[in-house]
């Protein structure tokens, strides 16, 4: 409460109002509303004109004109409103029609709010103070609610209550800001707690400051039982014969500034050994100081394990092919030489040379029955199946998703087909993995990849079908290499390349009736090569 500061006087006293030359220098302070409680009709209130108003009244009204912050005054029964400069945003567009106004009528709407508490201020002379406090104010755009840091001291004259004083401060932006930063860190928290990657934090020196629930199942621990070790001691790498020490070089590092990322193969305790894509990277404060280590782990086991069959897969499908193309080339002679052995066999008058040849005869049965099971071998098993063009991609994106990564490489997807298209499933996704494969080969400093899709017509053989298509920004192929690339064996990329994998991929297209087309450019902002893949909807496969 302010009485103290003010001037008591005898309760019999009458006010001492000044002479009227004297008006100006009893309101002090500059500003507009210096200016504007100066000029102001007073006469017309219950204030009643300033040279009639009390020590109490023009020392409380001075302070407020004074103060930096915004604050008011609310005088006598029916609160009338007297304010500073910072104060004026307050009433909004009643500004400045607020001024030497009942503070109900100016707050009309706010009142329901905070009136009682005004009221019972004003009646029980307790000091008011509330925090963030919710109160809807006139603004240019209407009624919109502000949070305010809201407090009322009462102001005695003769022993009684005569008016409220107060310093107001509208917090809006602070509270709106906070619950932000409170959605923005529960949001980060959610993501940061479920996430089946693993996440954690570490000083420059690498101890750990926290770490995510699923970095917690590696090893069974608890949260209390890593943090404060350090990371080279922790339970994801002790198990692991040379882990910590690596990992001791990597925290060197990355606290010097690099970014650290590779695979590692971790022992769990269970004696299972997952694969991770493993990453350390170090976080800078404004200043550009290091400041935490944030090491992360994505278990890529699966994704390993599928791209190691995927390649088995094809290494097996190449050979079988090859060695089918050899059994069939071997058959036609082979067939041949049998019936010259069968006249010689009928024509052979010495027994000796009968024999001889019975031998040879029985041999070449036996080169016969070999090369007809290796033809046997490249016979596909399995039944073709329905699959959409989104389903045939996302494997075979999936398993390159790394390189892909690693390369900078965008992936731009555009699927228009929904429709399934019949096939051998496992074929179609090798040809796939051939094409983006050599896709992300031709770009390994960065690019675009398109994927599309689409419904369309053979017209050829008049057939609807599905179109795919495999597109890179690559370097591009010369008309000499574009002609060759569906030979056997060529191949561009030395001893790295086995020249078989279009050679497979035309000869599956073929079997599924198919077409597969190519175009390439090298022009300088034109680079880049586009394999076009045509699947009949029901392809015969037989």
């Amino acid at each position: 409460m302010l009485q103290e500061m003010l001037i008591p006087m005898n309760p019999g006293q009458p006010r001492n109002p000044a002479p009227a030359q004297g008006l100006a220098s009893r309101i002090v302070g500059a500003g507009e509303m210096a200016n504007r409680v100066r000029a102001y009709d007073w006469a017309s209130t219950p204030l009643g004109p300033i040279e009639t108003w009390s020590k109490q009244l023009l020392t409380i009204v001075n302070l407020t004109l004074c103060s930096p912050s915004p604050t008011r005054t609310m005088w006598g029964p029916d609160f009338i409103l007297i304010y500073n400069d910072a104060y004026r945003s307050i009433p909004g567009p009643r500004h400045p029609a607020a001024l030497g106004k009942s503070a109900k009528s100016v707050y009309g709407e706010s009142w329901p709010v905070v009136g009682p508490l005004l009221e019972h201020a004003f009646a029980t002379g307790e000091t008011l103070f509330y925090e963030r406090f919710l109160v809807p104010l006139p603004t240019a755009h209407g009624m919109q609610d502000h949070y305010l840091n809201y407090s009322f001291n009462p102001i005695f004259e003769e022993g009684k209550i005569a008016g409220l004083f107060g310093p107001l401060h509208d917090v809006t932006g602070e509270v709106t800001a906070a619950r932000k930063l409170q959605e923005s860190e529960a949001r980060l928290n959610a993501i940061y707690s479920t996430t089946q990657e693993y996440i954690g934090l570490l000083t420059p020196a690498g101890i750990i400051l926290h770490c995510n629930d699923a970095s917690l199942e590696f090893a069974r621990n608890t949260r209390e039982e890593v943090i404060g070790l350090h990371f080279a001691d922790a339970p994801w790498w002790i198990h692991t014969p040379g882990a910590p020490e690596m990992l001791r070089q990597w925290i060197a590092r990355s606290a010097a500034g690099e970014t650290i990322r590779s695979e590692a193969a971790l022992n769990r305790p269970s004696g299972e050994t997952p694969i991770f894509d493993f990453s350390l990277t170090p976080v800078r404060d404004p200043s550009g100081e290091i400041i935490f280590l944030i090491p992360e782990g994505r278990d890529i086991t699966e994704l390993k394990h599928a791209e190691a069959a995927l390649l088995q897969s094809e290494k097996l499908a190449a050979v079988g092919r090859l060695a089918a193309s050899i059994a069939h080339e071997i058959n036609n002679p082979l067939e041949s030489v049998m019936n010259l052995l069968y006249l010689a066999r009928q024509n052979a008058v010495n027994p000796e040379t009968k024999e001889f040849l019975e031998t040879a005869d029985q041999e070449l049965r036996r080169v016969s029955i070999i090369a007809n099971q290796t033809l046997r071998f490249h016979k596909q098993l399995s039944n073709p199946q329905a699959i959409a063009a989104a389903d045939l991609f996302s494997t075979v994106l999936s398993i390159h998703e790394g390189r892909i990564r690693n390369s900078s490489i965008q992936v731009h997807k555009r699927m228009l087909s929904l429709q399934p298209v019949v096939c051998f499933e496992g074929d179609i996704r090798q040809v796939l993995n051939n094409l983006v494969g050599n896709a992300i080969d031709a770009m390994p400093t960065g690019g675009r990849l398109h994927i599309r899709s689409r419904n369309a017509t053979h017209w050829p053989t008049g057939r609807p079908g599905l179109v795919l298509t495999v597109a890179d920004t690559g370097f591009g192929m010369p008309p000499e290499v574009l002609r060759n690339i569906f030979e056997a064996f060529f191949t561009t990329k030395g001893i790295g390349g086995t020249g078989l994998g279009l050679w497979v991929t035309q000869e599956i297209v073929e079997r599924h009736h198919g077409a597969l087309r190519v175009r390439s450019s090298q022009r300088e902002g034109a680079c880049g090569t586009a394999f076009t893949l045509f699947l009949p909807f029901e392809a015969d496969t037989r």
